[in-house]
């Protein structure tokens, strides 16, 4: 469909949003989003303590912060990249487990997924804006999108444990 109307995959998906709604509105949408994103991960890095519950279970995202600011040597170790991917995820994901406020995308055992990527893009590779930031959640929607249309969002349907993977290709998040 792609190549057939001349559009990329975030392009068709933002022709697709433009039937439903005004292109302020999906910005505006967008927006929040991010913001909700970017907010979890901020608390997330931030915040101390054990995580409620009868596990007593510790926060690790504040630790594996510092240990990575501390560390000199993000550009020489390739692996840094997913150290610092999975310490957004981390902090997010704890957010979630001390009852919080994330985006659901696609769960809420994945939520971590969708913000750690674009928070890493965001700090290293260039700060994103309403364009890039539109781009990556419609391309990851139409991702996510063909999942649920082949598979369960859970794995349960198919041959795969789990699925928190899948949840790096859906943008479709629901804020909680």
């Amino acid at each position: 469909m792609c190549d057939y109307n001349g559009l990329s995959i975030s392009g068709l998906m933002m022709h697709n949003e433009l039937a439903l709604r005004s292109k302020a509105e999906i910005d505006a949408g967008f927006a929040r989003i991010w913001q909700v994103m970017h907010d979890g991960i901020e608390r997330g890095m931030n915040t101390e303590g054990v995580l409620p519950g009868p596990l007593n279970v510790p926060r690790r995202a504040v630790a594996l912060r510092r240990q990575l600011v501390s560390s000199d040597n993000i550009s020489n170790d390739p692996m840094n990249v997913i150290d610092w991917i999975n310490m957004y995820a981390l902090a997010v994901s704890e957010e979630n487990a001390a009852g919080g406020r994330v985006v659901t995308a696609p769960t809420n055992g994945a939520c971590g997924i969708i913000p750690a990527v674009l928070a890493y893009y965001d700090k290293f590779r260039r700060p994103v804006n309403e364009r890039s930031i539109a781009r990556y959640f419609l391309a990851a929607g139409a991702i996510g999108a063909l999942y649920k249309m082949n598979a369960s969002i859970s794995g349960a349907e198919v041959r795969l444990s789990g699925g928190d993977w899948r949840g790096l290709f859906n943008g479709g998040g629901r804020v909680n």
